[in-house]
C-alpha cells in the first residue's frame, strides 16, 4: 500500500469525473460531505435486471461518473469526500499474466484505489485484497507501481 498527496486537484479532479482516465474502473463504494451527505454503495443489485441479463458485481466508474460529477459540482467545494475505485476484472488478469506473478487471477479479491479530499487535501492509496493468503507482495508492489505509472 502506498499513500500518494495529490499536489493538481483541479487536474486530478477533472481525469476523474471529466475524462476517460478512469472508465476502466468499478466503482465500490462514494461517500460525499456536501450540502447533504451522500453514501453510495457501487454493488449493483441483481434483482433489478431480467434474469437474462448478464451483469457485472459493480457499477463501473464510466456509467455513475456524471451522478457523483452532479452531486460534487457547484460554488462551493464538497466538505469531504471518500471514493473507492477497484480495478476491472479483465485488468487484474491482464495484469498478473503479463506479469507472470505467482497468483492466480481468481484469488485476487480486488485492486483498489482510495480517495480521500478533506480541508483542500487530496489523498490516493492504493490497496490489495487476495482471497488467500501469501507471504509474497509481488502484487501489492506491482499495484503500486501501476497506479504511479498511470493515474497518479
Amino acid at each position: 500500500m502506498k499513500s500518494y498527496q495529490v499536489e493538481d486537484i483541479k487536474t486530478f479532479m477533472n481525469e476523474l469525473l471529466v475524462n476517460e482516465k478512469y472508465d476502466s474502473f468499478y466503482m465500490f463504494e462514494t461517500r460525499l460531505k456536501v450540502s447533504m451527505d451522500y453514501y453510495i454503495n457501487g454493488k449493483l443489485n441483481k434483482d433489478f435486471f431480467d434474469s437474462h441479463e448478464e451483469t457485472q458485481e459493480y457499477v463501473s466508474w464510466r456509467d455513475i461518473k456524471h451522478t457523483i460529477f452532479e452531486l460534487i459540482k457547484g460554488k462551493r467545494l464538497p466538505i469531504s469526500f471518500k471514493l473507492i475505485l477497484m480495478f476491472n476484472r479483465e485488468n487484474i488478469e491482464r495484469l498478473v499474466e503479463m506479469n507472470n506473478l505467482p497468483v492466480n487471477p481468481q484469488d485476487v479479491g480486488a485492486l483498489f484505489l482510495n480517495m480521500y479530499y478533506e480541508n483542500g487535501e487530496l489523498t490516493v492509496t492504493t490497496g490489495t485484497s487476495l482471497k488467500v493468503f501469501t507471504l509474497d507482495k509481488t502484487l501489492e508492489h506491482l499495484w503500486d507501481e501501476t497506479v504511479e505509472k498511470y493515474y497518479i
